[in-house]
C-alpha cells in the first residue's frame, strides 16, 4: 500500500478492481484512498485535493474522540459496556460460581446486573472480558442475521469474531463476515447497522450509491446509527 502526503496529512493508497474513487478514515485516523487499479496519479491527487476539507474535518473529529478514549481499570465498581448499557464489575470468591451449570466455562459472567469475576482471576480480567465479548458477539450475530438475510437477499456462510483493530467489521470472501469483538458493546441498533452494512457488502463491495441505496431499503435511519458510531466509537473499548 503506497503512502502519500498532501496538505498536512498522510494517506494510504489502495488500488483494487473498484470502478470509482473513495476515501475512508479509520478509527485511528488513518486516511485510506481507494482507487481503481488503472487510475492515474494526477487524477487521484485532484480527487484528494477536492476532498481535503472533508478529510481535515473528519481527522479533527477523530482526534477529539481519541483523546476521550476510556481508561477502564479492572476494579470493583468499574463499568463495562454490553449492548449500549454499562454494568459494574464485581469481584467475588470462587464459591460464588458454584451454582453455575458449567463452572469450568469462562469465569466471567453477567449476573443480576453485574459482571462477576472470581478474585483469583483478576490478573486475567481483560482476557476474560475479550473472551466473553467474542462469545456474546457470535451469539448475537447468529440470532440477528435471520432478521435481514432474506430482506437483503444474501446468505452468510460463516461469522468470525476477531480483533480487527480500528475496524468494526469486514466482509470476507465466500459469504464470510468478520466482526470486531468490541462491536457488541454498542447499542443493539448500532450493532445491527454494522451487520446490515457488511451483509450488503456481500452484494456490493464498494461504498457506491447502489450500496447505500440497498442499506437504506433495510434500515431507513442508518445514518443516525452511523453518526452514533463515529461520535461514540472510541468508548467501545477496554
Amino acid at each position: 500500500m503506497i503512502v502519500g502526503k498532501m496538505d498536512g496529512f498522510e494517506y494510504r493508497l489502495k488500488r483494487s478492481n473498484r470502478k470509482s474513487m473513495g476515501i475512508s478514515i479509520e478509527r485511528d485516523g488513518t486516511v485510506i484512498v481507494k482507487v481503481p487499479r488503472q487510475a492515474e496519479l494526477n487524477n487521484i491527487e485532484k480527487f484528494i485535493s477536492e476532498k481535503k476539507i472533508w478529510i481535515h474535518q473528519k481527522l479533527a473529529k477523530k482526534k477529539v474522540l481519541n483523546r476521550e478514549r476510556p481508561k477502564r481499570e479492572f476494579v470493583n465498581g468499574q463499568g463495562f459496556l454490553y449492548l449500549g448499557k454499562s454494568y459494574r464489575l464485581k469481584f467475588i470468591d470462587n464459591a460464588g460460581l458454584k451454582s453455575e451449570k458449567s463452572p469450568k466455562a469462562v469465569p466471567l459472567r453477567l449476573w443480576h446486573g453485574y459482571f462477576e469475576l472470581p478474585e483469583t482471576e483478576k490478573a486475567n480480567a481483560r482476557n476474560h472480558f475479550i473472551s466473553w465479548y467474542k462469545k456474546q458477539g457470535k451469539r448475537q450475530l447468529k440470532e440477528r442475521i435471520p432478521r435481514y438475510d432474506k430482506r437483503i437477499g444474501v446468505r452468510v456462510k460463516d461469522i468470525r469474531i476477531l480483533d480487527l483493530g480500528h475496524r468494526w467489521a469486514s466482509c470476507g470472501r465466500n459469504g464470510v463476515i468478520n466482526f470486531n469483538w468490541r462491536s457488541v458493546m454498542a447499542p443493539i441498533w448500532v450493532f445491527d447497522y454494522m451487520l446490515v452494512h457488511e451483509m450488503v457488502h456481500l452484494i456490493e463491495r464498494a461504498h457506491s450509491d447502489t450500496f447505500w441505496r440497498l442499506v437504506s431499503r433495510v434500515m431507513t435511519d442508518y445514518e443516525k446509527y452511523s453518526l452514533w458510531l463515529n461520535e461514540n466509537g472510541a468508548e467501545l473499548d477496554l
